[in-house]
C-alpha cells in the first residue's frame, strides 16, 4: 500500500534543467516523498529510490548533450546512480512520482541491478531497429507490456511522456514521432489519446 506524502515532504519543481536545492530531512529518508510532475529526483552514490507511484525515466548525456535513455521504471523499481555507475545520472519523473528513499543494501542492488542490464538490454534491442516506425511501435510494445492494461479495444496505456522525451527514448526527432503516432493511427494499429495514454488496437507484433 502507498504511504500517504506528508506536504513537507514534496520535492521541488526542476528550474531549468538542474534540481531546485533543497535537502530532505532524516524523517523523509524514511518516508514515502512526493514529486510534482517533471520533478528530478535527487541523485547520489548513497542512495536508492523505489519508485511506489507514478513513473519515471533514467538517462544520462554526453559531451555534446545528446540524450541516452538508460529505463523507464514504475511501481516496484528500484533506480539509483550506483546501479548504473555513470554520471550524470538523472532520475526524472513522468507525471506525479511517489518513491520512497532506501539506503545502500547489497540485497537491493543484486536485484536492481540485473533489473537495470535487462532494462538496457531491450531499449539497445529497441534502438538498433532500422526503420524509425517499427522502433517506436517496438517502444510502444514494450511500454504497454509493462504499465498497459487489456480493455474491450485493446492494450490501454497510461503514458505520461512527450513527443519529445518519446523521441530522446528511440533516437529520432520529435517531428517524426509526431508523424509517426499519425501514421500508426491511420493504419489502426494505435489510438492516441491526449489524456496521457494510448491504446493498441493491434497488440500482437
Amino acid at each position: 500500500m502507498v504511504s500517504s506524502c506528508s506536504p513537507k515532504f514534496v520535492a521541488p519543481l526542476v528550474q531549468g534543467s538542474k534540481v531546485a536545492q533543497r535537502s530532505l530531512s532524516p524523517r523523509a529518508s524514511l518516508s514515502t516523498v512526493c514529486f510534482p510532475d517533471r520533478a528530478l529526483l535527487p541523485s547520489d552514490s548513497q542512495h536508492l529510490w523505489q519508485i511506489e507511484r507514478g513513473i519515471t525515466r533514467t538517462y544520462t548525456w554526453d559531451q555534446e548533450g545528446a540524450v541516452t535513455p538508460l529505463g523507464i521504471w514504475g511501481q516496484g523499481d528500484i533506480v539509483g546512480q550506483s546501479l548504473a555507475n555513470l554520471t550524470p545520472y538523472v532520475i526524472q519523473g513522468l507525471g506525479k512520482v511517489e518513491a520512497r528513499r532506501l539506503p545502500q543494501n547489497p540485497w537491493h542492488n543484486s536485484d536492481a541491478i540485473l533489473s537495470h542490464a535487462q532494462h538496457l538490454t531491450t531499449l539497445l534491442r529497441i534502438i538498433s531497429i532500422k526503420r524509425a516506425d517499427q522502433r517506436l511501435l517496438s517502444l510502444l510494445r514494450w511500454l504497454a507490456q509493462r504499465f498497459g492494461y487489456v480493455t474491450p479495444l485493446g492494450i490501454c496505456t497510461p503514458l505520461p511522456m512527450t513527443h519529445q522525451e518519446l523521441a530522446e527514448t528511440v533516437n529520432i526527432t520529435r517531428v517524426t514521432v509526431t508523424r509517426l503516432i499519425g501514421d500508426l493511427e491511420q493504419q489502426g494499429i494505435l489510438q492516441w489519446s491526449r489524456r496521457r495514454k494510448f491504446v493498441l488496437l493491434d497488440p500482437n507484433p
